[in-house]
């Protein structure tokens, strides 16, 4: 596994896990905001095949702001390669969405990314102003050219909120703009089927769900037979148990491998072990017992 394969994997980790799609909820229905109430998060780990890569942990945090009664929530994102991994070309990854609350809605302030790979860091910090109704976004010191928000745009991490809500049973296609500074793009996401995982906290009965990846940008552009699939359990909001991709530089998948939802630690069914066939003795035993 070579170092362009390496940042490539953990590049569709960090887009896809980050988010892809935003999301907008009214302040009525409360449960739309319950992932943040009691700081939920969720562990991954990440492979590449069948070698295990690196990990990642997304998390949710109600911010109280001190004085005041206004709310603000934050969505965080942290990957890294691991030991083996960073022999050849470390990467760690940390973004954060701080999110308020604006006519009724939930919507992104300030959208944070500090990264480096490979001994070389990149920090990025992008500013919705709706005000004057513009993104900003300063990379590396560096002011970048403003781009105009549409209606309903949102920050990358906003995706995870997004998707959990959304109802595929009633809404199967869920579709909307998303930017982190930089270009504009549409995301489609689409039920598929329900299927049966298996993780290390037990079983999952999900809902799978395709990621349409053709307008997203870097390994995506040279895939053009990529696929994203999502797996999300049956919780409400969702939890996102496992993400796989294939593209021309290989296969590589997230899949959950701990957390705290509301306030509980996450388990599925526990996976029974097959029994182990009698010998003849204890056949025998069996047999004179009755």
């Amino acid at each position: 596994m070579n170092q362009r394969k390496i940042k490539q994997s953990f590049h569709l980790i960090c887009l896809i896990l980050a988010g892809l799609m935003p999301f907008h909820v009214s302040l009525a229905e409360t449960e739309n905001v319950s992932l943040f109430q009691k700081n939920s998060h969720f562990d991954y780990d990440i492979y590449w095949s069948f070698l295990k890569i690196g990990s990642a942990q997304l998390s949710f945090h109600d911010i109280e702001i001190p004085k005041s009664t206004d709310k603000k929530y934050e969505v965080r994102f942290s990957v890294k390669s691991n030991e083996l991994v960073s022999a050849i070309y470390p990467i760690e990854s940390h973004i954060v969405s701080s999110l308020i609350i604006s006519n009724d809605q939930i919507k992104p302030s300030i959208y944070t990314k500090n990264s480096n790979e490979g001994g070389k860091q990149s920090d990025s910090i992008v500013r919705f102003n709706y005000q004057l109704n513009q993104i900003t976004e300063e990379k590396d010191e560096t002011l970048l050219q403003p781009i105009e928000i549409t209606k309903d745009l949102q920050d990358p991490l906003s995706l995870i909120v997004a998707i959990c809500q959304n109802d595929f049973q009633i809404d199967p296609v869920f579709q909307q703009d998303v930017s982190d500074g930089g270009q504009i793009i549409s995301i489609r996401s689409s039920y598929l089927r329900s299927e049966t995982i298996k993780t290390q906290l037990g079983e999952f009965r999900t809902e799978v769900i395709d990621i349409d990846p053709q307008r997203l940008r870097g390994v995506f552009k040279k895939s053009p037979d990529a696929n994203v699939v999502l797996y999300l359990s049956e919780h409400s909001p969702a939890i996102p148990l496992k993400l796989k991709s294939k593209v021309r530089v290989g296969s590589f998948y997230a899949i959950l491998s701990g957390g705290i939802y509301q306030g509980n630690p996450i388990k599925g069914k526990q996976i029974e072990s097959p029994q182990k066939p009698l010998t003849p003795i204890q056949g025998l035993k069996r047999r004179f017992k009755r």
